[in-house]
């Protein structure tokens, strides 16, 4: 059960869950054949982990946190590469029609050949020594984490973990609106995305606002994802450009950037509800359910 149960201590079950996700992400890149499915699972499960992770790093310590996170995020990163050239085209295909008949006239079948290429590379890449290596570091972090002293009390801990997460959020949510800048959307998305794992894990404590919360942490997550698409996608358009006839590239840029526009506004609209209360007022709030939980 990848969320806390009532009859377990808080930093025991975050625990727990953590190295279920590390067990998952192994058992995804077990297989003789890995298929596209497999890297994307292995990627959410290594988020995941990632995330509980740094809800417990008020106990493991500094020394073992950073170990351990240094290890998922570069185990993580290989399959990173894998999954942007896989989406690509489908992030292709979505613009296009999203777009008709603005872009029904832009030749496009050299452009798509580039990408298939491109995934054919990054899918060779990931071959079974680096996989075999990758295993390796996962099972060496959940080792690792059944010898850790959890030390502190739960919800100080927890908390401490869940607001350093949503005080980085609203941080990097606030760069963000400023710049509009690729790098300053990454990173905010990458706050997002810990935060809606870390309110799954904490969800029975108050199943309702939650789960509520939870859900719109993922739809946000969904919209800055869609945008980090494009941006790998308009990388591409502008490195590619002889693939392109005429001016068909300029063309396709005009709508990509018109969609990213749409969606960065509806994040930072969405964003602004999420993360409207001060960290340490959104960490007493969630403290108060945890209580009340804990106490029935």
């Amino acid at each position: 059960m990848r969320e806390l149960q009532p009859d377990e201590a808080g930093l025991s079950g975050v625990r727990r869950i953590l190295q279920e996700w590390l067990a998952g992400a192994d058992e995804s890149l077990r297989k003789k054949r890995i298929t596209d499915a497999n890297i994307h699972d292995a990627r959410k499960q290594l988020k995941k982990s990632r995330a509980a992770l740094r809800l417990l790093r008020d106990s493991t310590g500094e020394i073992a946190y950073r170990r351990a996170n240094n290890a998922l995020r570069d185990a993580a990163r290989p399959l990173g590469v894998a999954r942007d050239s896989k989406v690509l085209s489908a992030a292709l295909d979505d613009l296009v029609e999203r777009y008709a008949p603005a872009t029904r006239a832009l030749e496009l079948d050299k452009f798509r050949r580039v990408l298939r290429q491109e995934k054919t590379s990054s899918r060779q890449a990931v071959g079974i020594s680096l996989l075999n290596k990758q295993r390796k570091a996962l099972r060496e972090v959940k080792a690792r984490s059944q010898r850790w002293t959890m030390k502190g009390g739960d919800w100080p801990v927890i908390g401490g973990g869940l607001g350093r997460i949503y005080r980085g959020g609203k941080k990097k949510m606030k760069a963000a609106a400023e710049s509009r800048d690729n790098d300053a959307l990454h990173d905010w998305r990458k706050q997002v995305k810990y935060l809606w794992h870390q309110l799954q894990i904490l969800q029975p404590a108050w199943p309702g606002p939650l789960k509520e919360l939870a859900d719109q942490a993922h739809k946000l997550a969904e919209h800055l994802g869609e945008d980090h698409d494009l941006a790998v996608l308009r990388t591409r358009i502008r490195s590619h450009v002889d693939a392109f006839e005429g001016q068909d590239h300029d063309a396709l840029i005009a709508v990509l950037d018109r969609r990213r526009k749409r969606l960065q506004d509806k994040a930072f609209k969405l964003g602004k509800r999420i993360f409207e209360e001060k960290p340490r007022r959104f960490v007493d709030r969630m403290g108060q359910y945890w209580q009340l939980w804990r106490n029935e």
